[in-house]
């Protein structure tokens, strides 16, 4: 290579070397002024209230099924009110009833039977 062509070379490199330098600052000037921007806004805002989800599986379509009918654990859970791991300690510990074996992952319980669990809890 020449010595004029590594000149010019070099002259275009240290040119592009200083836009770079140049954009990379304009850019951090940008994300602060969309950072002040973020900050005011956020604080101008009010925090969003927490919502009322309704679960149409709550407790009033669950009054509705017959007591011969089958429940998921999702529902048992809703009925006795605790978690459905409680429910399963509870099942392996013997103090709840065992669900009937539906299949290899549906268990279920006739809803009858947690009714008559619950009712022998208030009755003790």
């Amino acid at each position: 290579m020449k010595q004029r062509e590594k000149e010019y070379l070099l002259y275009y490199l240290d040119q592009l070397s200083l836009k770079l330098k140049n954009n990379i600052s304009e850019m951090q000037q940008g994300l602060n002024h969309i950072n002040e921007i973020t900050k005011n806004i956020s604080q101008e805002i009010p925090a969003p209230t927490k919502q009322i989800i309704y679960d149409p599986l709550s407790t009033d379509k669950l009054a509705e099924k017959p007591p011969e009918c089958l429940i998921r654990i999702k529902e048992v859970s809703l009925l006795v009110g605790v978690s459905r791991s409680t429910i399963y300690r509870m099942v392996n510990d013997g103090s709840f009833p065992q669900p009937l074996d539906l299949g290899s992952r549906f268990k279920a319980w006739q809803k009858q039977t947690v009714l008559s669990w619950i009712s022998a809890l208030s009755n003790n």
